[in-house]
């Protein structure tokens, strides 16, 4: 094949003005693209500036991701790499792409797909088939394929799982901006590799939250570092790494500079070089917008010095290619050991009323604790999972339940037989993104709609205020804990509204963060917690409830 004929030139520098070479135009995408002066939106398609690119368009790694800056051309280099590879016949099968939403496809396709095809009728457009389909668009004897990221759709009123994903075999996946993607779309679209020899997956993502998403997938890659030699010293270096400190001033112009010696560096005289290479066939780079030269540095550490409206997330995220988390807008485990008290991991409470929360999956995670009267301060009695409702209203019957609030979807039905079963009231809880009143509930058929991000904000100020008492420290509590850091805060625009919003978003298992939300429900609905005990309230009072085990006689009270 000329594919492997020319591998070794692959290898090479490619020169700022490289030999007309047919046969490697066949196999490199990026040489094709500079060779056949592909018109892009922004004008031809040119080294200058964008050097950067070159590596990644001719790796052949079976699996890339780049943590990047906002308009740095990757998205173009990567539309660029898929449509010669269609053309070339490198992917039969096609390719798929993955963004967060429909809108996004249709974005996509009339921003992005159709101006390349006009602009190059005769390098592109000639081999493009029937166009006139959003999400589908003919290439050569290939299929481009392009879905919003959505694991389930509503058909009839009813959720329906997406089998879009799953239709076609594919040979290469790209996912776009992943971090605004639901996770669970990633496994579900590479099922479609089921059939391929080929087998390429690209990851493409301005980052969000520490942990999550793109930066959790570099995490996993060789690392690669944009790395600039300084002319002076001889150093190498990261502008990200080096930032702030990398960005100088001299007569009123900022520059780059080599943090050693001063001197300026250029961008275009870069290379990646790998942190991890050990790790073999999973390429990960990360770039900013210090490396592009048509954004002033100056004007990203003025940014980050002064963030509009306070938003330095934005800064860290879009300008610098960083993930970042404010600590007010994510709960840590030591959150939760600070508020541990000295009382163990209860196995039942006669005295009671007790409140209790139920997340439901594949099991059930359960949060039980009381509110006491004098302090209004809740103290959890027990958390863990039961695979089965009879569980959890045995458990509930054990702790004196007298108020639950428990998730009402997935099991829609299961839930509300357990309402029904539990002998004791329950709540049964949906989120919503926004209600205008905080709550809307419905005491007929005992429904109650929530406040996503409200009820997220109320159970973490509390955690953060020292409201909640945790039994002393075990291993159910310390994967509570976990989970409950496995969501976070962040700002976010809302499509529908053009507007900034705040939304939590899950970092990882979270089931116990949403037990508690609910726990919140049901101690807020209890009647006076401890009224029938005043005895029992004036001991949690002036114990706040850090008592190991309670025995009137302790305080000469029997």
């Amino acid at each position: 094949m000329v594919r492997q004929r020319v591998k070794d030139k692959l290898e090479d520098k490619i020169e700022e003005k490289p030999v007309k070479n047919s046969d490697l135009a066949l196999v490199n995408a990026w040489y094709w693209a500079y060779y056949n002066k592909i018109k892009l939106q922004a004008g031809v398609f040119e080294l200058k500036g964008h050097e950067y690119l070159i590596e990644p368009m001719t790796s052949k790694a079976h699996k890339k991701v780049t943590k990047k800056g906002a308009q740095m051309g990757f998205t173009e280099g990567e539309v660029i790499v898929d449509i010669h590879g269609m053309i070339t016949g490198v992917y039969l099968k096609g390719v798929l792409y993955l963004f967060p939403t429909d809108d996004d496809v249709s974005e996509f396709s009339k921003s992005r797909f159709k101006p390349l095809i006009q602009n190059n009728p005769y390098h592109i457009g000639r081999f493009i088939g029937d166009t006139s389909a959003v999400n589908i668009k003919q290439i050569q004897k290939s299929n481009l394929f392009l879905h919003g990221a959505r694991p389930t759709q509503k058909i009839q009123g009813l959720k329906k799982e997406s089998a879009g994903l799953r239709s076609r075999a594919v040979d290469k996946i790209v996912f776009d901006e992943i971090d605004l993607m639901d996770e669970a779309m990633i496994p579900l679209a590479l099922e479609r590799f089921s059939h391929s020899d080929v087998k390429e997956e690209s990851y493409l993502s301005t980052p969000t939250i520490p942990d999550f998403g793109i930066d959790r997938l570099y995490s996993e890659s060789d690392q690669r570092w944009w790395i600039i030699k300084c002319p002076s010293c001889g150093r190498d270096c990261c502008l990200e790494d080096d930032f702030p400190h990398c960005v100088k001033f001299k007569d009123g112009q900022s520059y780059r500079a080599c943090i050693k010696c001063g001197k300026a560096l250029n961008p275009s005289d870069g290379k990646w070089v790998a942190q991890f290479p050990s790790v073999k066939d999973f390429e990960g780079r990360w770039i900013s917008q210090l490396n592009s030269l048509y954004i002033d540095p100056g004007d990203i550490l003025r940014l980050f010095e002064n963030p509009p409206n306070g938003n330095l997330q934005e800064v860290y995220n879009s300008k610098l290619a960083m993930a970042y988390i404010a600590a007010e807008n994510r709960l840590t485990v030591n959150d939760i050991f600070s508020c541990c008290g000295t009382h163990p991991m209860a196995t039942e409470d006669r005295w009671g009323p007790c409140g209790m929360g139920i997340d439901v999956g594949k099991i059930l995670h359960v949060v039980i604790g009381q509110k006491m009267k004098w302090t209004g301060k809740k103290k959890i009695l027990w958390v863990g999972n039961v695979p089965e409702f009879e569980d959890v209203i045995e458990i509930g019957k054990r702790f004196n339940v007298r108020q639950a609030a428990i998730d009402c979807y997935p099991e829609t039905r299961k839930a509300r037989e357990f309402r029904k079963n539990a002998g004791f009231p329950v709540i049964l809880c949906t989120y919503k993104d926004k209600i205008k009143e905080g709550l809307k509930q419905d005491f007929d058929l005992g429904m109650m709609e929530l406040a996503r991000t409200e009820i997220c904000d109320q159970t973490h100020l509390a955690i953060k205020r020292g409201e909640y008492i945790f039994p002393r420290r075990n291993a159910a509590l310390e994967e509570y804990a976990k989970q409950m850091s496995n969501i976070a805060k962040i700002l976010e625009e809302d499509e529908k509204r053009g507007t900034k919003i705040y939304r939590y978003r899950k970092l990882g298992p979270d089931h116990y963060r949403h037990a508690t939300n609910y726990f919140e429900v049901a101690v807020k609905n209890l009647s006076e917690a401890y009224e029938q005990d005043p005895m029992r309230s004036f001991l949690e009072t002036i114990t706040e409830g850090k008592q190991d085990d309670y025995n009137p006689l302790t305080y000469g009270l029997a």
